[in-house]
């Protein structure tokens, strides 16, 4: 069991996660890319039953190349995008690791969309990069 908490950029969106981290990974996909505004996201994922967000927060739904709808959760107010979604694996939520105060705990598994990724990003050769998304 693990204890993350986290909160957006001007404070009005906080969060304690509180249970198992499923999965731990960095996407280079240009969706990532464009709503976060980096190079790559990098998302810490956990039950959404083991999320208890506080705050107002708004959602933006786009479909990705998989058919699949995802949803990105962000703070009105600052726009910090703190958490993803996929409609198919609704048990499952992506928190941002840029949020989360327990910097430490963030230790990625593996690289998604390595094909996509910005000539300035190097990839660690100790993890696994998948050209798309595998399964």
């Amino acid at each position: 069991m693990t204890k993350l908490t986290g909160n957006c950029l001007c404070g009005d969106v906080t969060f304690v996660a509180d249970g198992d981290i499923t999965m731990q990974g960095n996407c280079h996909c240009t969706d990532c890319r464009q709503s976060g505004g980096g190079a790559f996201a990098t998302l810490v994922f956990m039950k959404v039953a083991d999320v208890d967000i506080s705050g107002e927060v708004k959602t933006f739904n786009h479909v990705v190349d998989s058919g699949s709808t995802l949803t990105k959760t962000f703070c009105p107010r600052c726009g910090s995008q703190l958490f993803t979604s996929n409609q198919a694996r609704p048990e499952s939520i992506g928190i941002r690791a840029g949020t989360l105060n327990e910097h430490q705990e963030v230790k990625p598994q593996f690289n998604v969309y390595a094909k996509s990724k910005m000539d300035c990003t190097h990839l660690d050769p100790n993890i696994p990069a998948f050209d798309g998304m595998p399964g």
